[in-house]
């Protein structure tokens, strides 16, 4: 359990901190109970739907949602069992100028053999609860081509489990219409080593490179490897983001396992803030 307490303690350094962040003219002086003028707000950036997150952060005082409508997850590039997702989210509220907090809920699952036949009492509610903060260091608000943010987590599970980790994410405008993106994460994991509860490091690393394509759609193309226990998992990534209005954004995208025991995704989400 020191790694857990470690990151415990990592958390409330953080927001101990978080006031002394610079802020720019645009966002000085407006947190979670002086919200930030709507003429005021960044374009709206979001996590989703490559698993490159953003280190851009909400603006403060303001409410934002991000979250899958179905979401079909094949195992073992398809050859594994199957699972079939609805609603699950991820809710953001700006803290400050340079914070926010997440809290992602898994809402439903259900499961289905290799076949594709649905296993009778499978379905699962609120399987896992993520609690998250991000901290941008700088390119929040423009005025660099570079942005770098943080975000720490713990993810609990109803079995009372504790998966916990940090993800670094970095993007790049390489000019108006193309960004680079990438983000490094650890991720500790329960498990057992010889009958005692112990936590497994997994590492994952991604590069994304996104843009406007035609009209209101936006395109992205994503590499992802993940290393845990002595194995490689590697899928491509790709997707397509579209614009309704300056503050709503749905999405189609899917990740394809290349690896063996890599998971193949499709999924179709939104996003919005108000």
């Amino acid at each position: 359990m020191r790694p857990l307490l470690a990151l415990l303690t990592l958390f409330f350094i953080m927001i101990g901190s978080s006031v002394t962040a610079q802020e720019t003219p645009s966002q000085k002086g407006y947190h979670l109970f002086n919200p930030t003028p709507r003429e005021n707000m960044r374009d709206f950036s979001i996590d989703r739907p490559d698993v490159t997150e953003s280190p851009i952060t909400v603006d403060a005082g303001h409410f934002q949602v991000e979250a899958d409508i179905v979401k079909y997850t094949l195992d073992d590039r398809g050859d594994g069992f199957r699972t079939l997702t609805f609603l699950n989210g991820l809710y953001k509220m700006g803290l400050s100028s340079s914070w926010d907090i997440h809290v992602g809920v898994d809402f439903y699952n259900t499961y289905q053999t290799p076949d594709g036949k649905s296993i009778d009492g499978s379905e699962e509610y609120a399987t896992t609860t993520t609690i998250r903060l991000k901290h941008n260091f700088w390119g929040n608000d423009g005025g660099s081509k570079t942005a770098l943010g943080m975000i720490p987590y713990i993810a609990l599970s109803r079995f009372g489990d504790a998966t916990f980790g940090l993800g670094i994410p970095f993007s790049y405008g390489i000019s108006e219409k193309l960004d680079f993106g990438a983000q490094a994460q650890f991720d500790f994991i329960p498990g057992s080593d010889d009958g005692e509860d112990t936590y497994n490091m997994s590492y994952f690393q991604t590069i994304v490179m996104g843009g406007p394509l035609v009209g209101d759609f936006d395109f992205y193309v994503e590499g992802m490897a993940t290393f845990f226990e002595g194995e490689e998992y590697i899928s491509a990534n790709g997707g397509l983001i579209y614009n309704v209005s300056p503050n709503v954004k749905i999405d189609l995208a899917t990740n394809t396992g290349l690896t063996e025991g890599t998971p193949t995704r499709v999924y179709l989400g939104f996003s919005f803030r108000i």
